[in-house]
């Protein structure tokens, strides 16, 4: 290779290395014109954040929404109030929320065992004699082990789901299972408040209940029952449900200083649907990503925030009964020494001190092939903060299990509408 070859190409990595370290400069996609756009360019700088989709609510209404940054790098397509991101975890609260409309029909009591609903035996096989209940799979206590330790097992499942005779979770959960292996189990008895771990399979069990009581497909269930309710209009577990592809961004991970287009980059051309039309609903649970799957952004999620703030009904909608949403909201396990990002829960709902220091806030946060998202509100002052961001170079944070870009973005806005007032 000759020298100058060599100088090229080296410039070129320079440039390519510059130009993803500095995202924000090419042009910004909106110039900022008033000092929270200038507070939130300066954090996509420091940050290296792609795009953002965040909002702020107080009482009864949404004080402020905004859009910031890149939907698409290779289309340079901006992130609009209308483009819908993969959330990752926060999906969690809608599965919870259907189920527990399913809990005021009658259907269940909490500490029922899932088996009668399931349709075959779900035992942790350390311990044969003791049920796994409902409350325990909303509260992450039904011994089976966090997803590290038990071999990422939900996305073994949901990759061997993708296709029109998808497994069922008794070839999963049942030992003798064709992807049944023993690591899915802890050594801890369901419900042992030493058995907390975060699991990601909980919730595609869960949305395979609502699935069983409800009679529907999960997608559909929510669609019908929480989110057009709710006038979440462009929110979606299906991707085949949204109207215009174009408006879904693209997640971006950082990967050795520079970022990798992940999912949802489809170059605006809708994916081919999977003929799930034989699916017999119940028997999988994971066909719509219940454990982080749905795509909304932040000014339609603020409707669902606003609904639990206000005991479960927004703008007319009631998703639930007041005191199905205290329920969801009071303290179901609490212990020390377990892991700074979950020490308390409700039932799904993470209860933290963490994300605004020395607020008790209520929600969830998501992490997800370099999404970070945060829904948190606090219901002693009735407020709430939601953000989405679609790439960055976060690090490790210095509080409850955040990172350092989520702590960024919650303290900025925090002390911009609330604590300067």
């Amino acid at each position: 290779m000759s020298m100058w070859n060599h100088s090229w190409q080296k410039a070129k990595h320079a440039e390519r290395e510059f130009f993803e370290m500095s995202l924000w400069k090419q042009p910004p996609a909106k110039a900022p014109t008033t000092q929270i756009d200038e507070k939130m360019a300066a954090l996509m700088e420091t940050f290296a954040i792609v795009g953002v989709s965040a909002a702020v609510v107080k009482d009864k209404q949404v004080i402020w929404s905004d859009a910031y940054g890149w939907a698409d790098l290779d289309r340079e397509l901006p992130v609009t109030e209308e483009t819908v991101f993969r959330i990752a975890s926060i999906s969690k609260l809608f599965v919870a929320t259907s189920l527990m409309q399913q809990y005021e029909q009658g259907k269940f009591q909490l500490d029922d065992d899932i088996s009668d609903t399931l349709g075959f035996t779900f035992r942790n096989p350390h311990h044969p004699d003791v049920p796994v209940t409902f409350r325990h799979l909303l509260t992450h206590t039904s011994s089976l082990n966090e997803d590290e330790r038990g071999g990422e097992l939900y996305v073994v499942f949901s990759q061997a789901s993708r296709n029109s005779n998808p497994p069922t979770l008794e070839d999963l959960l049942i030992p003798g299972g064709r992807l049944y292996v023993d690591s899915l189990w802890s050594s801890y008895k369901p419900g042992d408040v030493r058995c907390f771990a975060y699991c990601n399979l909980a919730s595609m069990i869960v949305a395979a209940l609502v699935e069983r009581l409800s009679g529907k497909h999960f997608d559909q269930y929510c669609r019908e029952h929480i989110l057009r309710p709710l006038g979440m209009t462009s929110s979606d577990f299906n991707i085949q449900a949204m109207g215009d592809i174009n408006k879904l961004g693209v997640i971006y991970g950082w990967e050795d200083g520079h970022f990798e287009s992940g999912v949802d980059d489809l170059k605006g051309v809708k994916p081919e649907p999977i003929d799930w039309s034989e699916y017999v609903p119940g028997t999988n649970g994971s066909l719509y990503g219940p454990q982080g799957g749905l795509r909304t952004n932040a000014r339609e999620l603020s409707k669902f925030m606003l609904a639990f703030m206000q005991g479960g009904e927004n703008n007319g909608a009631r998703i639930l009964q007041r005191e199905t949403v205290e329920l969801m909201l009071s303290t179901q396990w609490q212990y020390e020494g377990v892991d700074p990002a979950f020490s308390e829960i409700g039932l799904q709902f993470h209860i933290t001190d963490q994300f605004i220091p020395n607020k008790r806030m209520h929600g969830h946060g998501g992490n997800a092939y370099g999404l970070y998202s945060g829904m948190y509100f606090n219901k002693e002052e009735n407020f709430g903060i939601i953000f989405i961001t679609n790439g960055s170079n976060a690090t490790e944070g210095t509080r409850g299990g955040f990172n350092n870009v989520e702590e960024a973005i919650s303290d900025m806005l925090y002390q911009h509408f609330f604590q300067s007032k």
